[in-house]
């Protein structure tokens, strides 16, 4: 049994209801609760009841009493009621009720293995079971063909899995009310791109999802130069090819012309925008950002050259943030050749890399170009890692030598100074010695001796094998200031012997305790220096660098003999080691000789309570144009970065859109909020303030009333908080206003109502986070204290506010216009198969746009002829009797250029956080350059996306009813003909073919007879089970086909009839050609068409039974209507020729989906 809602208490001031018939029978088919027989338990204005108790008890969560939560309850029945405002499908269907699941839509990630991708298809089947739509990126995921390595198996491609998502939709209905909506985007640089493009061009596959192309400004860029744009493997963001920019839009602008999809999605944008509130819970999707061949990358095995790690081409485990912290990366690529940029700090630390890419500072990631002086971008701290390769003994014998080294003929030279002679040349020798190997035409050792300088203060050891040795390792006469990448990769002993030498010859201790103390070195070689600065690093030793500390020009220094001399000098530069930095340097380096380390320690003991803790952060200076050349990127799953150079910057290939977000949306209905002033009609915006906050309550209220079909979707929705407010009923607005849907007033007027709505709803969602806290995640938003946007430090309950969705079914309920769609005719008639008393019945009904017949009335030019030429498809510019300003004033959608459907779509954007959904209408004579136009019209305007649909552009379905004409009565009433049709019958033996198929669950055969000529004469058709009906009627068809076939009916006219039939059983097919059959007798004709329409390719079949025709048929064109000279046209020029699979009219395109406007089915929810 199904329980009966709770119909509580009727308070004195509930609104009470004024719904139009078709309102209450969408409402009674679609969502009223039922008991077990079907029928109702609840009446509409129960239903609002039960919605508005639901949640006004959320009321109860913060505090409010009885009393409040009751008024509560009342405001938001009254405000369902008087159809002022009306949430989404789902929160009407299920609040209050065991299902409990309230949203719309939700965003599923789709990752690149088989586990992963069964796991969302799983969550995928949670959602549509529990009343909402989904939305995908399959961008993750690897092109088709690509290798997989566990299995040495090849990759099928993101479309072979999206059809495996359309059959589990189609398997599963929503709550019982619709089947599943999906959204599925791919990146215009994904390599699959052009398959992606055309997968629904058979206008069969995909019949579950909307399609659009993820376009990036750098493509927008390559086709306004005419130039090729670089795909990207999203596995490791390798390029792996080009492809012509124009040549990708010609092929996507044709594909919209001939059936409306894929539409497009400008996605830097929208990530840019308003739409993206909180960047660190969805990563922005990559634009492949890069940095230079010679960054050194922090890894594992030590600091690694980009460009070197790129020709390794082997996965790469990078260091993160933190002590021994590393994570398992991709392997680095080449992502093109590229401007690049030079980052400068006043710490030294310096990075070359693109304008795009993304380093981590105190307020969040920020792309290099948007840097500004005084930025503290993060350093890496922590120990790093370490490769295996050199000794400690190597490494400091190499150190000497950068720092007081030289090379003399075809030696090296170690060279040691005052106590050093002492201390350490003797154990640099024998660490020479044991380096060295004895020359192979001696058996004795090789003596490596300390030879003092007559005359100076300096004794030298040297080695013409540790030339050599030298030389192997990079360091050469004219270039040994430099830190060898043997080192850079080397040990953590190579590493840090290398450090204790450099730092012995040539560092020193300075000042005190008191005034400052600190480690310097200084060279001549600023390069040397930030080489050993990222070394430090490593170590967790943070350092600063100055740069021309002393100029270049003669000094006074000493001469070795105990005087002075007047030298030449370079300019020198100095890296200082500071704060607690210090501390790390005496324990994981110091210093070789014993005064100097001693000195260290003493002056470090001094402290109380230690130095200052370093803080890890280098001040951004300036970005300086550093030429162009190949660059390099990889990609971290853990936190989607690196360390280069020691700064923490951001890699590539990171996840679109959000993961398991969701919406909750609701659309006021601004047909309602007009009144009369003067005499005069104008929009009611003291009213319109008041709902807004009720309405953005209304919708917070919605987010903690949900039960989530997934607990990852609970926890993003409660964090984030998303709501879509939006609007409905513009067209009626207009129309009551006196003003043309395409004119300049209409769009002044968009931007004012929206800016409005905006403005109210920001506010009330401030009042809100001031009363209830503001959403979890605003720490981390661009609302967040630490944001550098415009909107810091901005308080917000929830992290969007305005969306325009698609109101197909609402609007129905709301008796207005959809959503900010202009009408599709003033007067029509609605045809559905809904009686409850007679469910085959069709019932017909005339309706008219309730404005247009109170001027037609008023004005004195209503009569039932206007209303009857209107509802047959005529043109309102035909009558002579309609005054000129009336026909201004009601345009329908097709009387309106595509150029004023993208600027009222750009008008509503302005003002919106998230998208604006609308559908482009354009007239079957447009042409492909007309959607070009438009969809770069929609790009220069600021919008985020744009879905077109050209009248007649999909194949019309058996399931459409068109409608008498003069022409049709006049042949209905005409005597028939003397000719009478001959019957040719098969002969006794005759060949035939059979073929075995599955639809669905559904087994079943095809066996065609043929004439001696090859043409089919009957058909056989037999399913399991024996005896059933489902058997009995496809027995009956096949006889009536064959009689049909031989009284010469052309096949191609029955396929045009009979395919695209839908009822169950249906389903995935084991036929590649035809994978999805609405149901048995659509498949069965469909096979049909393709075996045998084309006599050529039923040759070649005949000849190899597993071939499969591609027929040329007409395959069902789009109906016509006559033009008569009264303007007749066709009757609903935005029918998508697609029949409702739950009553049976077409489907029309509005607000970017497929809609039924007699009984509110909607694919998108």
């Amino acid at each position: 049994m199904v329980a009966r809602p709770s119909r509580g208490k009727r308070s004195g001031h509930l609104q009470p209801l004024e719904l139009s018939p078709n309102a209450r029978v969408v409402l009674e088919r679609r969502y009223l609760a039922k008991d077990e027989h079907g029928q109702p338990v609840e009446t509409p204005e129960e239903l609002f009841q039960r919605v508005a108790r639901t949640l006004a008890a959320v009321e109860r969560t913060y505090g409010a009493d009885e009393r409040r939560v009751a008024e509560v309850e009342e405001r938001f029945y009254n405000l369902m009621a008087r159809l002022d405002f009306l949430p989404n499908s789902p929160t009407l269907a299920n609040a209050g009720r065991p299902l409990g699941q309230l949203s719309a839509c939700f965003v599923l990630p789709v990752e690149d293995s088989l586990e992963a991708i069964f796991e969302t298809v799983k969550h995928a089947a949670l959602i549509h079971q529990s009343g909402g739509g989904t939305g995908f990126s399959f961008s993750r995921l690897r092109p088709e063909g690509s290798i997989v390595r566990s299995t040495s198996g090849v990759a099928s491609g993101p479309v072979s899995f999206m059809k495996v998502f359309d059959g589990a939709t189609e398997a599963i209905k929503q709550g019982g009310m619709r089947r599943g909506a999906n959204m599925g985007i791919l990146r215009v640089d994904h390599p699959d791109i052009d398959k992606f493009i055309a997968v629904k061009a058979d206008m069969v596959t995909l019949q579950n999802f909307n399609i659009s192309v993820a376009v990036t400004e750098r493509f927008m860029q390559a086709l306004e130069r005419g130039e090729d744009y670089e795909l990207i493997d999203p596995r490791d963001g390798r390029v792996v090819g080009t492809k012509s920019a124009r040549a990708v839009w010609q092929r996507l602008v044709e594909n919209a012309w001939k059936n409306g999809d894929p539409g497009i999605i400008f996605i830097d944008r929208i990530n840019a925008s308003k739409a993206n509130p909180v960047p660190s819970y969805g990563p922005i999707e990559s634009t492949n950002p890069c940095v230079t061949g010679d960054t050194l990358i922090y890894t594992a095995a030590g600091l690694r050259r980009a460009a070197d790690l790129a020709a390794d081409g082997a996965p790469v485990c990078v260091a993160l943030p933190g002590h021994r912290r590393f994570s398992a990366a991709s392997p680095v690529f080449r992502t093109g050749r590229k401007p690049v940029f030079r980052l400068h700090t006043a710490e030294g630390y310096e990075l070359r890399l693109t304008a795009d890419h993304r380093v981590m500072t105190q307020r969040g990631w920020v792309a290099a170009q948007d840097l500004r002086p005084g930025d503290r971008l993060q350093l890496f701290s922590g120990k790093g890692g370490f490769g295996s390769g050199g000794s400690l003994a190597l490494g400091r014998l190499l150190g000497w030598l950068v720092g007081d080294g030289t090379f003399a003929g075809d030696r090296a030279v170690l060279s040691f100074f005052g106590e050093e002679k002492w201390d350490l040349a003797p154990a640099f020798a024998a660490m020479l010695q044991d380096v060295v190997p004895a020359p192979a035409s001696r058996r004795q050792t090789y003596p490596l001796d300390v030879v003092e300088v007559a005359g100076r203060d300096e004794a030298r050891v040297r080695s013409a094998w540790f030339m050599r040795i030298a030389a192997e390792h990079g360091l050469e006469p004219g270039n040994k200031h430099k830190v060898p990448e043997s080192v850079l990769t080397g040990s953590e002993e190579m590493q840090r012997g290398f450090l204790q030498a450099l730092f012995t010859a040539d560092g020193h201790v300075s000042g005190q305790r008191q005034k400052g103390l600190s480690v310097r070195l200084t060279s001549v070689s600023r390069t040397l220096l930030q080489d050993v600065q990222r070394l430090l690093l490593n170590f967790g030793i943070a350092s600063q660098i100055y740069q021309d500390r002393r100029a270049e020009g003669p000094r006074r220094l000493p001469d070795g003999r105990g005087g002075h001399t007047v030298y030449e000098t370079c300019a020198y530069h100095e890296l200082v080691i500071a704060r607690d930095n210090l501390l790390r340097f005496a324990s994981e380096i110091g210093f070789l000789s014993a005064a100097k380390q001693s000195n260290l320690t003493a002056q470090l003991g001094a402290y109380r309570r230690g130095p200052s803790r370093e803080r890890f952060y280098a001040r951004f200076t300036a970005l300086v144009p550093d030429g162009e050349e190949d660059v390099y990127d990889l990609t971290e799953p853990e936190t989607h970065s690196f360390v280069a150079n020691g700064l923490v910057v951001h890699n590539c290939g990171e996840q679109p859109l959000y993961p398991y977000d969701s919406c909750n949306l609701g659309s006021i209905n601004l047909a309602r909020f007009v009144r009369e002033v003067n005499g005069r009609p104008e929009v009611d915006w003291e009213r319109l303030g008041t709902v807004v906050p009720e309405c953005v309550r209304f919708l917070d209220n919605v987010i903690d009333a949900n039960r989530y079909p997934l607990p990852q979707i609970e926890e993003v929705s409660r964090r984030i908080r998303r709501i879509g407010l939006g609007v409905m009923g513009w067209a009626d607005l207009l129309y009551q206003l006196a003003i043309p849907y395409d004119s300049p007033e209409a769009m002044a007027l968009a931007e004012r109502v929206m800016r409005f709505i905006q403005e109210k709803a920001d506010a009330a969602s401030m009042q809100l986070a001031e009363e209830r806290g503001p959403f979890p995640a605003w720490a981390e938003s661009i609302y967040g204290p630490n944001a550098e946007t415009p909107y810091r430090n901005t308080p917000m309950r929830n992290a969007t506010r305005t969306t325009i969705a698609p109101t197909g079914t609402i609007s129905i309920i709301a008796d207005c216009s959809s959503g900010i769609e202009p009408v599709f005719a003033l007067a029509f008639t609605r045809q559905h198969y809904l009686d409850p008393k007679n469910p085959k019945q069709p019932t017909k009904l005339t309706e008219v746009n309730q404005y247009f017949e109170a001027v037609a009335r008023r004005e004195g030019f209503y009569s039932d002829d206007l209303i009857q030429y209107l509802a047959a498809g005529g043109k309102l510019v035909a009558r002579s009797e309609v005054p000129d300003w009336v026909k201004r004033v009601f345009v329908t959608a097709h009387d309106i250029t595509p150029e004023w459907h993208v600027r009222t779509q750009a008008a509503f954007q302005k003002y919106t956080d998230n998208a604006v959904s609308k559908t482009i209408n354009f007239p079957h004579e447009a042409t492909v350059e007309d959607v070009a136009l438009a969809y770069q019209l929609a790009y220069a305007m600021g919008c985020k996306g744009i879905t077109i649909y050209r009248d007649g552009s999909r194949e019309f379905q058996v399931l459409s009813h068109s409608k008498d004409t003069e022409k049709d009565k006049e042949e209905q009433r005409a005597e028939p003909a003397e000719w009478r049709p001959q019957r040719k019958r098969l002969p006794d033996e005759r060949m035939s073919i059979t073929h075995k198929f599955q639809v669905g669950e559904q087994e079943g055969y095809i066996t065609v007879g043929l004439y001696e000529d090859g043409r089919p004469g009957e058909v056989f058709l037999r399913v399991s089970k024996q005896g059933s009906t489902v058997n009995g009627l496809m027995e009956s068809l096949g006889q009536l086909t064959s009689i049909a076939l031989q009284y010469g009916v052309p096949l191609e006219g029955l396929t045009a009839k009979m395919k695209n039939n839908r009822f169950e059983p249906s389903g995935m097919t084991t036929n590649r050609d035809i994978p999805h059959a609405t149901s048995l007798v659509d498949y069965v004709f469909r096979w049909l068409e393709k075996r045998f329409v084309n006599p050529d390719m039923f040759t070649a079949g005949l000849l190899d039974p597993q071939a499969n025709g591609h027929g040329t048929g007409s395959g069902g064109g789009s109906p016509t209507v006559p033009v008569n000279g009264r303007g007749h046209a066709s009757p609903a020029q935005d029918e998508s020729g697609v029949g409702c699979p739950e009553c049976g009219s077409l489907l029309h395109y509005a607000e970017g989906c497929m809609t039924c406007r007699a009984c509110g089915y909607t694919k998108c929810g």
